[in-house]
């Protein structure tokens, strides 16, 4: 009979437990709930709707006057432009964008 020192005591308590505490999860799948995930969705749904409605076509109208106000006064920052023309690009692209990367990936 071999004894266990008394700091490696502790250490197999918790393994133990541990390991009893998953067998026991995954044997029980009573607790699983599975729901739809409408809810989330529903939340998702209206931040896309936010980022990339009435709001945000706004915005994007206005950064534009802007660039035109800049160009006109010959104070235009081309870095700072195509970086604003790419993000409007970018944010009202976006459902394209992800939908053509998800075909590409064959799902």
């Amino acid at each position: 009979m071999t004894t266990l020192s008394i700091a490696s005591r502790p250490r197999l308590k918790a393994t133990v437990c541990l390991t009893l505490l998953t067998t026991g999860l995954a044997l029980a799948p009573d607790f699983a709930y599975a729901q739809s995930a409408a809810p989330v969705e529903g939340i998702l749904e209206w931040f896309v709707g936010v980022l990339q409605g009435n709001v945000a076509r706004s915005l994007a109208i206005i950064a534009v006057c802007f660039l035109g106000f800049l160009f006109l006064t010959g104070r235009m920052a081309w870095q700072g432009a195509i970086s604003i023309v790419i993000g409007i690009a970018i944010i009202f692209g976006a459902a394209q964008l992800v939908d053509a990367m998800k075909s590409s990936a064959g799902i």
